[in-house]
């Protein structure tokens, strides 16, 4: 390791406008490799720099530590890039057309729910708590399903049918959409420590503007399908009499 390329904790935490404290936390949530340890004092090099700004830059994206996480171990094992990217073959992927049969209708009551859910079924005490664990986004919309007097096993499959649309809907476009974003780029780049540290970067970029806009898509259509229908024209301008 170059001397000039060494650092201490405090070193690197100044190099790289963090603190101490959160180099150990990354350290600990295992975002960052463990530093050579030469006597009692341990040395970064910049391998450690480049990865610690990619944490800090990631996270003013407004990524989570644990997302942070899987995509620096999914690059670190040498993933391709459809499994940094999280998605499926990016052939299969770019040549699977929709299957019309694959996209539930609302008569589709007994699809077969996945295991969390058959188990949040049999919990004893309170099954939107058990769901709640492994589902905490959709708990909320399937406790205000139950409220209605929908039976429990009929709103686990409604939320669940819900869930598999979305995730069809990214299983058929996010491997094109992050490619073109963020793919791309990297793989005509010389492919450098600093290429894949922009790589991770426009990664999480990527997501969000992905995210964000399929996200205002969604709402808009959940819109279309929310809206009340307009007032019936009449030739008075007084609501009928109840007589």
């Amino acid at each position: 390791m170059a001397a000039d390329s060494e650092f201490t904790i405090d070193e690197l935490a100044r190099a790289a406008d963090t603190t101490v404290r959160s180099v150990r936390v990354y350290h600990e949530r295992g975002l960052l490799p463990s530093p050579e340890v030469r006597g009692r004092i341990g040395y970064y090099g910049s391998d450690h720099l480049d990865r610690l700004q990619t944490i800090s830059r990631l996270l003013g994206r407004g990524m989570k530590l644990n997302g942070i996480r899987e995509l620096l171990e999914a690059w670190d094992r040498g993933d391709g890039l459809a499994d940094v990217l999280g998605v499926k073959d990016a052939a299969a992927a770019a040549t699977a057309e929709p299957d019309p049969e694959a996209i539930t209708e609302p008569n589709d009551e007994y699809a077969e729910l996945p295991e969390y859910a058959k188990q949040a079924l049999a919990a004893s005490d309170d099954p939107l708590e058990a769901y709640r664990v492994t589902n905490p986004r959709c708990c909320d919309l399937a406790t205000r399903l139950t409220d209605t007097g929908l039976p429990m096993r009929d709103t686990f499959q409604l939320v669940e049918r819900l869930r598999a649309d979305c995730d069809r809907i990214a299983d058929r476009f996010a491997t094109e959409l992050f490619y073109r974003l963020a793919g791309q780029t990297y793989e005509e780049s010389a492919r450098t420590p600093r290429d894949r540290t922009k790589l991770e970067t426009d990664l999480a970029i990527a997501r969000l503007i992905v995210t964000r806009a399929t996200s205002e898509l969604i709402d808009q259509a959940f819109a279309r399908h929310s809206e009340l229908p307009p007032p019936s024209m009449t030739s008075g301008t007084q609501a009928p009499s109840d007589r």
